[in-house]
């Protein structure tokens, strides 16, 4: 009898080890990358995200319906479609806020016909946003910012800022991340291989982080974050893509703050 229930623990205990492999929770998927190299582990969440293994509100996209002027001066409706928070892994109990490169972060938004923001957008997610947190942020020492104890930890920071503001899990956020933006600086001749951040509003509304790209794309810490925008926006009710309109000469200032549209809308080589 006491043979039986032995193997019965070790069955038990088994078969929760793999299950909680498959499910691929935040804290497993954690323990799996905490070790490995940069590339190694933008590989893994690339993997992960785009197999689906996410929090199912990072899909559930919140509609931004609001009133902007064109370059023409004229004032357009315009409705975006943006997730709630920031790409994370796991599943809605457990789960890790990744701080992924712009290389995996805009191949998993391609992945999901989505795009990433601009500055402007940015800030329009801030405006719309229902729950609107104070960034935490870290004192640097030395690269103490860019692993991934330190990315794991400010996760379950902005979960607890959440479940202290009485909220659930997918509540619509902001000011919790500098953002991975879409900018004319990725036509900089000069600056190739870098990405650019955005964002960080503290509770009056003023970003931490002006447009910057003095980073390389394979540079990443706590503070940045990759949010999904949908590549369907509407415009009076008519529908466009997110990355013509950038290009457009009559449209792109519904959506970008820069004088002339963007020559690039995509950290991936194009055509």
């Amino acid at each position: 009898m006491r043979f039986r229930y032995f193997y019965l623990i070790i069955a038990l205990t088994t078969f929760s080890q793999l299950y909680s492999q498959t499910t691929k929770g935040g804290s497993v998927f954690y323990e799996q990358v905490r070790t490995l190299s940069f590339e190694e582990r933008e590989a893994a969440i690339e993997s992960e995200l785009k197999e689906g293994n996410m929090p199912s509100f990072i899909l559930n996209f919140v509609t931004i319906r609001t009133r902007q002027a064109d370059a023409a001066g004229k004032e357009r409706e315009v409705t975006l479609f943006v997730s709630p928070q920031y790409l994370s892994v796991g599943n809605d109990s457990d789960y890790f806020i990744i701080t992924p490169g712009p290389l995996t972060a805009q191949r998993v938004a391609d992945h999901y016909g989505c795009s990433l923001p601009t500055p402007k957008v940015v800030d329009l997610v801030y405006v719309a946003s229902e729950l609107k947190l104070e960034p935490f942020n870290y004192i640097p020492r030395g690269n103490r910012n860019e692993t991934p104890d330190i990315l794991y930890d400010h996760s379950k920071v902005i979960q607890a800022q959440i479940k202290a503001a009485g909220r659930e899990p997918g509540v619509f956020t902001a000011g919790t991340k500098k953002d991975i933006v879409i900018t004319s600086k990725l036509s900089d001749s000069t600056r190739t291989r870098h990405v650019t951040i955005y964002g960080w509003h503290r509770l009056d509304g003023k970003p931490i982080q002006p447009v910057n790209n003095v980073h390389i794309n394979t540079y990443v810490d706590y503070s940045h974050g990759a949010r999904l925008v949908s590549d369907r926006v509407l415009i009076d009710g008519i529908e466009f893509s997110y990355r013509q309109i950038l290009k457009d000469k009559l449209l792109h200032k519904l959506l970008s703050y820069e004088d002339e549209p963007l020559q690039r809308v995509s950290y991936l080589a194009q055509p």
